[in-house]
């Protein structure tokens, strides 16, 4: 449940950052796009089950595309995509900082390729790869750098807190026993 609320409020802060700094869609200028909530997804589901990595993912495309893009399962299957090819990429990696930062500007990439590709097939967009690459994605991951070490801080303070919860709760139970073995 706080891995949920935790990604929610992630999604809000985008949702800040997006009024503070709106979106130029006549691509005049260099766009931005604050990608916090998926950084919080990719950081979360990376310590997950596969099945509970898909709903995860799954669930939170569904409420991105009806809350934040008003599409239908175009950002659902691409955060299934993204977080399953996460699955097989983070066997090989650990927890540093330079580790998660990586991770998540190049999950961000993907998600926005995905996305690129999906419109140049429903024929939405007619900008080049060059174009896509140097209008939107190249603030887009220059920022997005910056808002993911903050992800990342973040992730850590919940991790420990959890953590921090979790002993409390075992040592808790080793008292409970302890005094239940000292009764027979």
């Amino acid at each position: 449940m706080i891995h949920a609320l935790f990604v929610g409020f992630c999604f809000l802060c985008d949702e800040i950052l997006m009024v503070l700094f709106p979106s130029d869609f006549l691509m005049q200028g260099l766009l931005f796009v604050s990608n916090m909530g998926f950084c919080a997804i990719m950081l979360t589901v990376r310590k997950f089950d596969w099945i509970n990595t898909c709903l995860f993912a799954f669930g939170f495309g569904m409420i991105y595309d009806f809350l934040f893009a008003k599409d239908f399962l175009v950002y659902a299957i691409v955060f299934l995509i993204v977080a399953a090819l996460l699955r097989i990429w983070t066997k090989h990696l650990t927890d540093t900082l330079l580790e998660c930062l990586v991770l998540c500007i190049v999950t961000i990439f993907v998600k926005d390729y995905l996305v690129y590709l999906y419109q140049i097939v429903q024929r939405a967009t007619t900008l080049t790869f060059f174009e896509w690459a140097a209008s939107y994605e190249l603030l887009t991951l220059l920022a997005n750098a910056i808002l993911a070490m903050i992800v990342i801080f973040l992730i850590r303070i919940k991790d420990d807190y959890l953590e921090v919860k979790a002993l409390r709760v075992r040592k808790g139970e080793r008292v409970e026993w302890f005094r239940l073995k000292s009764k027979q």
